[in-house]
């Protein structure tokens, strides 16, 4: 081979490679603007790029015009659910109500169903959204409009303006009426256009256009320049919070609000002048002009608001202001404190402030020393009142900050006036008239000085009130409930004791038997009645006997005597009641306790202490019969009864109603019951009465009454028999008409040789003075009947031994 041949083939072989190179340049270049093409494809959203879906994707309830791609087998999904199909159906169209959540084509491909939403649409001017707000036609030539939604990867949004006529103006006052991306915006012209309300809506601009896919929003435009000053209400209560409200300025400006101090309520303070304007709302700061001098040098109180889109506002505070119509100004953008004197104000308004109103309802004249009691009233326009009360100097604190509610009541719960505040209580705590005052706490904050005190000028000046309170000593009364005067140790053990204690939260409770054995304990008193009630309190181990029962009140100082309770060679200082349960275990005997107690408590030097005493007998339980009688003929003893009648049987018990029971057995001579009754109720004197009915006593007789309280019995005997003679019952009732009998029964005897006829009227007369006799047995008392002798009565027998000494002489002569 010659150098040459080698050469060219050299040449061929460079020739060659160099091709190459370039078809693999070109390749590359092709592959990767091919690549490229794909991946700007890729973000476009599917509807427009006809991109299928694959797996992982997301789609849209309601989404149209997609094939499902890639690893995908089939066109129709089975939804799943814990890693299974549950049987629900995807296909396209996907249902705008297609279930949401995971669907699958059993091979391991799966699409996520979802919800289309538009989220938020803000309208920007700047920094500030004013959407469903306002802005002027200055500020509105550059709104940005700003959309949230979560579906850019299936479809844009469009977007739509309409006027407030719901004329569309979209391609007139937008740039770009289609968002492609989530958060993406566009930009608002409304300049040119009339003041009134245009809607934005913001929704899918092909399939996804129904639901949550479609949002609205207004903004209000404004073509109103000129500053302009609005109040919420021409009059206010003075301590009201009074609305302003500045319009027609532009966006961040700053404007003053003034009130002169002329409007200022008298004697107002340089830190009262501060705080004619509230520092709320569009407030940027408040204060005094000039801003170091004292009270009487102040010409004004001012606010700088800052305008939020076409408006800013504010609040007057009025209870530093004058009662009378007060003058509110508002000046041009940027007008300082120092400048207002030189500028005239771009507008002004006016409100009427008026006096508020405080009531009291409770106390409501009296106040019992050491009660609890609720405090409460009206007060109109006042966030908070104060409670004071005054003797013959200033008014003294008693309670601040109590809160007023929105209904314009205040109330104070569960306060003892005369004990739980501050120097004002110690003046109630004495019996008394003095007056009792609530005034508006902001008034007080301002006037009240260092030892809590406001003179009655600077009372009188705030929203206050005042009225008389007469404090009164609380009074103590007790009942111990017992049965006849005795409560019974072996049954019921225990009693029950009630009363009143006004001015008092607790009472003690204290019982000595003569043996010197105690029982003590203390009992609340109800704080709305004052009453307080303990039922079966035991008596423990006191002995049978005479027991003295105590109620003992601590009185208005709240402590029982000197309020050093001790036991000799004991220096441990007890409560009231576990002193005298330690005095039940010493060797003093009943009476020695009874003036211990008593000398220290109730006569202790300077005490108050009040105490009610009383004492009953503690003994064995005691049921007996007193009287038997037949039913409508009440009488003493043991009486006879008809067979056919009711028997009344009445007795005595010293056993608690209601908790024990007494019954009654009627038992013939074989001691067979033939009736029995029962009854529970009786009253505190013991007596207690039962019917029993004679139906299963069928012969008459002698029966035995047997009475029975489960503890004890009593007996007594009785006759049954077939009737009652009323005449009977009755006879002897009247001796004066017997007398009257009898004397006609002597003249039949002296008549009675003459003539057969008198004897016969005699015995007519005799009749008639037996009438008579009935007659006056009926017109007499009972008490004058159980007077009179049974049988004969002496008249009656002097008239015999006369009759028959007259027959004796007849038959001499």
């Amino acid at each position: 081979m010659t150098t040459d041949n080698i050469t060219y083939r050299e040449k061929g072989r460079a020739v060659l490679l160099t091709a190459m190179m370039v078809l693999s340049v070109v390749a590359m270049s092709a592959a990767f603007v091919g690549g490229a093409a794909a991946a700007e494809n890729t973000d476009e959203a599917r509807y427009y790029s006809n991109e299928p879906v694959t797996d992982g994707d997301t789609i849209y309830q309601g989404e149209d015009d997609f094939k499902f791609g890639g690893n995908f087998s089939t066109q129709t999904l089975n939804r799943i659910q814990d890693g299974s199909a549950q049987g629900e159906v995807l296909q396209v169209p996907v249902r705008q109500d297609q279930q949401t959540g995971r669907y699958g084509d059993g091979n391991g491909n799966r699409v996520n169903v979802v919800t289309p939403r538009v989220s938020e649409i803000e309208i920007n001017r700047g920094d500030t959204d004013v959407s469903d707000s306002s802005v002027s036609t200055e500020d509105a030539d550059n709104l940005e409009v700003v959309v949230d939604f979560n579906f850019d990867n299936a479809e844009y949004v469009d977007l739509t303006v309409e006027s407030e006529e719901g004329t569309d103006i979209t391609n007139a006052v937008l740039d770009d009426s289609t968002i492609e991306t989530d958060g993406g915006n566009t930009t608002l012209d409304l300049a040119d256009e009339d003041a009134g309300e245009y809607t934005i809506t913001a929704e899918g601009s092909e399939n996804l256009d129904f639901g949550d896919a479609v949002k609205t929003t207004t903004v209000e435009l404004t073509s109103d320049s000129e500053l302009g000053l609005d109040i919420d209400s021409d009059s206010a209560v003075r301590g009201d919070d009074v609305k302003y409200t500045v319009t027609g300025g532009s966006d961040e400006q700053t404007h003053l609000v003034v009130i002169e101090s002329s409007d200022f309520r008298d004697g107002y303070t340089v830190e009262n002048a501060e705080k004619v304007f509230r520092n709320v709302e569009d407030t940027n700061k408040v204060g005094a002009y000039p801003a170091d001098a004292d009270a009487d040098n102040i010409e004004f109180a001012w606010a700088e608001v800052e305008m939020d889109g076409t408006s800013a506002v504010g609040q007057i505070e009025t209870q530093y202001l004058d009662e009378s119509s007060i003058d509110v100004e508002v000046y041009e953008n940027d007008v300082s404190p120092s400048d207002v004197d030189s500028n005239d104000p771009k507008d002004d308004t006016s409100v009427e402030v008026t006096e508020g109103e405080i009531s009291v309802e409770n106390p409501d004249g009296t106040y019992v020393v050491g009660s609890e009691i609720d405090i409460n009233g009206t007060a109109t326009s006042s966030d908070e009142v104060a409670i004071f009360a005054r003797d013959n100097g200033d008014w003294e604190l008693i309670e601040q900050n109590i809160d007023v509610e929105s209904d314009d009541t205040f109330e104070e719960e569960d306060y003892v006036l005369s004990r739980d505040g501050g120097a004002g209580s110690k003046i109630l705590s004495l019996p008394g008239t003095y007056r009792f005052g609530v005034v508006d706490q902001a008034h007080v904050s301002d006037v009240m000085d260092e030892e809590d005190t406001i003179g009655t000028s600077d009372f009188n000046k705030g929203t206050s009130t005042s009225t008389s309170l007469r404090v009164v000593k609380g009074n103590l009364s007790a009942q111990f409930t017992t049965i006849d005067g005795q409560i019974s140790e072996n049954v019921d053990g225990d009693i029950d004791v009630s009363g009143t204690a006004s001015g008092q939260n607790e009472v003690v409770l204290a019982f000595v038997d003569e043996r010197g054995n105690t029982v003590a304990t203390t009992t609340t008193v109800d704080s709305d009645d004052n009453t307080f009630e303990e039922e079966d309190f035991s008596l423990g181990d006191l002995s049978q006997g005479t027991v003295s029962a105590h109620v003992i009140s601590s009185g208005r100082d709240d402590q029982y005597g000197d309020d050093e309770l001790t036991i000799s060679g004991d220096d441990t200082e007890y409560a009231l009641n576990e002193w005298i349960t330690q005095l039940g275990e010493s060797s003093l005997s009943g009476d020695q306790i009874r003036d211990r107690i008593t000398a220290q408590t109730v006569d202790e030097t300077a005490s108050d202490d009040a105490m009610v005493t009383d004492s009953f007998r503690y003994t064995d339980a005691s049921t007996t019969i007193d009287s038997i009688y037949p039913k409508g003929a009440e009488a003493d003893g043991v009486n006879p009864v008809a067979v056919d009648g009711t028997i009344v049987v009445e007795g005595s018990t010293n056993l608690q109603p209601d908790e024990n029971t007494i019954t009654v057995e009627v038992k013939d001579k074989n001691d067979e019951t033939k009736e029995v009754e029962s009854t529970d109720k009786w009253g505190t004197n013991g007596n207690w009465t039962l019917e029993v009915p004679t139906e299963n006593i069928e012969d008459v007789g002698s029966y035995t009454v047997e009475s029975d309280d489960g503890e004890t019995t009593d007996r007594a005997e009785i006759e049954v028999v077939e009737e009652i003679n009323d005449s009977d019952e009755n006879k002897g009732n009247s001796d004066e008409n017997k007398g009257d009998s009898d004397e006609n029964k002597g003249d039949s005897d002296d008549n009675k040789d003459d003539s057969d006829d008198n004897k016969d009227n005699s015995d007519e007369n005799k009749d008639n003075s037996d009438d008579n006799k009935d007659d006056s047995d009926s017109s007499d008392s009972s008490d004058s009947s159980d007077d009179s002798t049974p049988g004969f009565g002496v008249g009656v027998a002097l008239v015999a031994l006369l009759g028959a000494a007259l027959v004796a002489l007849r038959r001499d002569n």
